[in-house]
């Protein structure tokens, strides 16, 4: 049975949409029960939190108190009892309103309400003017406003189960800025799951001593009473209406939203699943009714959600007003003011009518086959996998410092000759240096980089920094990881990479490299598939080619991932990639598919403890067939553009 209280994850949920508060109280599934980086980021956020509650040793921990008014009458007592009180998870409770509170410390006659968050800020900037979370006219920065909403909510029920304290409110967050110590570092944390529910809070079991966490300079405390009056009367005013539509046991009407009104809220609701990957009951199709089967939908046009501006109206309301669910519902003058997203726009709409066509212009063949001249051969396609991790492995990196720990590279010459070329760092040394060394003895000095997205250059840039800064501040610590004699040798790698790099401009981006080609450029530019919709990210382009060419499904190159399910089904080569053991559990396996479950993996690889060398293995295993499919799956999706593989095959098959 549902908890007959507003809970504040409650009121963060349905802030906005109020349908989303009947779904939630009626435990509708969502895609957040498998969403593998949503687990991830809450891991960090939990460990932070331990690392904010090492501040006060003598707290008292309610966690365990699961019960609201067990846990409130608790939180009470101890609050009543000692001026000086610190609680972990204490209590709130008045009326239909419930909050759990991270941290609260009694001073007197003062509250001060503690929210821990591993969002980052830079600069230890917590004494200047509100600045960083409001923006120049005075409003609450979007980037922040959920994490204060959230605060405000947790005030404005604390001050009315408390009324006689003042309630002064703060937010934790991870200051970019400040190195962490060996402390504080990822290895020593250690997240065990809750084997009976998924779904509760996990235990952080820490290592390390938990004294040295005191005093750490890692988080940033900021008041936030001023950001949290300015959303003050939205606040009570939501919280108001969301508890009066609560009866005495949790239950609830279901609310009359119209999609009109929360379409951008819909986008990237929880509730809605992938077509075929349905559960039932599904809010998202309740909500939509039969707008819900709407094809091409209109929810699939690319960044549908900034169709609006203040120089155009936003046409999608007026659309779902009408019945109206589909891209192709929209006219060519309806998609959006001028612009790079607008050009996108019209590709998908012009190519969309009766299920939708292939687009492969000449253009974009053309500009490809300009690369065999410059930069030339031989072709590099290259992927890198990295760690931009809250609390990184190394200590004296920032939080959040990226630390690069393989990368794959398969090279086509000119002779039309294809091999494949990777590193995966398995120690737990920071790996930066001798990555990018390696890298460099791969690429050399000629050639065409291929690349998805501006990943590898901002990656290659954060290491560049990091050899000038090591050089300037640590140069022992920077030979002993890069393993190289001098620091000439060093500074050579850092010369390589500002060359492939190339130039910084005037605002200081390397975006004009000599060498490097980004794919993810020329798909936004010119290529459409249907079966991509409104997305163009290389896990939905591969499909999307790899269903579209035959030739390219039997070209020798790419044999090994042409496969089918039971039914016969032609599987995406992602879902070729099998799983392995990686314990003594019969359930205890996995499989690398994306790029939160490769950091995952590669944290455990290098933090490895376990007695069977094969389950280290197969770690290994699993973060290399990963990444030399993304490298892979480049190969294929430049072989289809530039009719490699049917060339290729005339000439197996004259």
């Amino acid at each position: 049975m549902p908890l007959p209280y507003l809970t504040k994850t409650d009121f963060k949920n349905a802030f906005e949409c109020s349908t989303k508060l009947y779904y939630r109280k009626n435990s509708y599934p969502t895609t957040l029960e498998e969403n593998d980086y949503m687990k991830f980021l809450s891991g960090s956020g939990f460990m932070i939190e331990f690392i904010a509650k090492a501040q006060f040793p003598g707290g008292h921990d309610l966690t365990q108190e699961i019960h609201p008014q067990f846990a409130f009458d608790r939180t009470k007592e101890l609050l009543l009892a000692d001026e000086n009180a610190v609680l972990f998870e204490a209590a709130a409770l008045t009326g239909k309103y419930y909050a759990r509170i991270d941290i609260l410390r009694r001073e007197g006659k003062t509250l001060h309400l503690i929210e821990v968050k591993s969002s980052s800020l830079r600069g230890n900037d917590e004494d200047e003017d509100d600045a960083k979370f409001l923006k120049k006219n005075g409003e609450v920065a979007a980037k922040w406003k959920p994490y204060l909403i959230d605060v405000a909510y947790q005030r404005h029920v604390l001050a009315l189960a408390f009324p006689e304290f003042d309630v002064k409110p703060w937010l934790w967050i991870v200051n970019k800025e400040q190195p962490v110590r060996e402390c504080e570092t990822r290895g020593l944390f250690h997240i065990e799951p809750c084997k009976t529910d998924p779904k509760a809070r996990p235990e952080i079991r820490y290592s390390g001593n938990p004294h040295d966490l005191q005093g750490t300079t890692l988080l940033a405390h900021c008041d936030v009473g001023r950001e949290t009056d300015l959303l003050m009367n939205d606040v009570i005013h939501r919280a108001h209406e969301l508890a009066a539509m609560l009866d005495v046991h949790g239950r609830m009407q279901r609310p009359s939203t119209s999609i009109a009104d929360v379409y951008n809220t819909c986008r990237k609701c929880e509730y809605r699943f992938p077509v075929g990957k349905e559960k039932k009951p599904h809010g998202f199709a309740e909500c939509w009714g039969d707008l819900a089967a709407a094809r091409p939908h209109i929810l699939d046009l690319h960044r549908v959600g900034q169709i609006g501006s203040a120089k155009f109206d936003d046409p999608v309301p007026v659309l779902l007003s009408k019945r109206q669910g589909s891209l192709l519902d929209l006219r060519e003058d309806q998609l959006g003011a001028p612009g790079a997203y607008i050009n996108r726009r019209r590709l998908q709409w012009e190519n969309s009518a009766n299920d939708g066509k292939e687009h492969l212009p000449e253009a974009l063949r053309q500009e490809l086959a300009d690369y065999r001249v410059s930069p030339g051969y031989p072709f590099h396609f290259v992927d890198f996998e990295a760690c931009d991790v809250v609390l990184p492995h190394h200590a004296g990196l920032g939080p959040y410092e990226r630390v690069a720990f393989q990368w794959s590279c398969h090279t086509l010459d000119e002779k039309g000759e294809l091999n494949h070329r990777e590193w995966l760092n398995t120690e737990r040394q920071f790996p930066n240096f001798k990555f990018a060394n390696e890298l460099r003895g791969c690429l050399g000095e000629a050639g065409t980089v291929f690349v998805w997205s501006p990943y590898e250059q901002t990656t290659l840039r954060m290491i560049l920094e990091q050899i000038d800064a090591w050089i300037t501040t640590a140069p022992e610590d920077a030979l002993l990881a890069s393993g190289f004699q001098s620091l000439e040798v060093l500074r050579d790698l850092a010369d390589w990479i500002d060359r492939l790099l190339g130039p910084p401009d005037a605002k200081g981006k390397r975006a004009h490299s000599p060498r490097i080609r980004d794919l993810h450029k020329l798909v936004l530019q010119h290529y459409f598939h249907p079966l991509m919709l409104g997305r163009t990210s290389i896990k939905v382009v591969l499909p999307a080619v790899w269903n579209q060419s035959q030739t390219l499904r039997s070209h020798p190159w790419f044999e090994e991932y042409h496969q089918t399910d039971d039914s016969g089904a032609l599987l995406d080569p992602y879902k070729t990639l099998g799983p392995l053991p990686l314990g003594d559990e019969e359930d205890d396996e996995d499989v690398v598919r994306e790029g939160t479950g490769a950091i995952r993996i590669y944290q455990e690889l290098i933090f490895w403890e376990g007695s069977d060398e094969q389950y280290r293995k197969n770690r290994e295993t699993l973060l290399k067939q990963y990444c030399k499919l993304d490298t892979a799956a480049m190969v294929m999706i430049w072989a289809h553009w530039t009719g490699h593989t049917e060339a290729a095959n005339q000439q197996i098959n004259p």
